[in-house]
């Protein structure tokens, strides 16, 4: 089990996967992308001072733009690489790596989205050959 669909979620996913483990991402959002998932109400609260506000759990904003090269973003094996109609420049917006995380998620499946993790604990092994 895995929790969140950000990115340290998915490709903590695929590499369980590819070591032969059973895996399955548990999402509480409706999508991929973690903090990478915009929400606009984010805007409406700056600095969080209105405490009666919806609280919203991401820290983008409308225009930001990745700090990192698009090339240092992907993986050996399936490269960040720019899309006919996508962003193409080497820091990219937020909405690409969005799109990115997205394909990647899609070629690798394993998502439950709308599924909250509200606790997890630690089993033995013995109680595991039972289920």
């Amino acid at each position: 089990m895995v929790v969140s669909a950000g990115f340290a979620g998915l490709v903590t996913a695929r590499e369980l996967q590819r070591e032969g483990h059973r895996v399955t991402v548990f999402e509480k959002a409706n999508n991929v992308g973690g903090t990478w998932l915009y929400d606009s109400r984010v805007e409406t609260a700056l600095l969080g001072l209105d405490l009666n506000r919806e609280i919203v759990y991401s820290s983008i904003y409308r225009s930001l733009t990745v700090d990192l090269p698009r090339q240092i973003m992907g993986f050996s094996d399936y490269p960040f690489v720019a899309k006919e109609g996508g962003d193409p420049r080497h820091f990219p917006s937020h909405e690409e790596v969005l799109r990115f995380l997205q394909d990647f998620a899609r070629d690798f499946g394993l998502i439950r989205f709308e599924h909250e993790v509200v606790r997890v604990e630690r089993v033995d092994e013995e109680s595991l050959m039972d289920c």
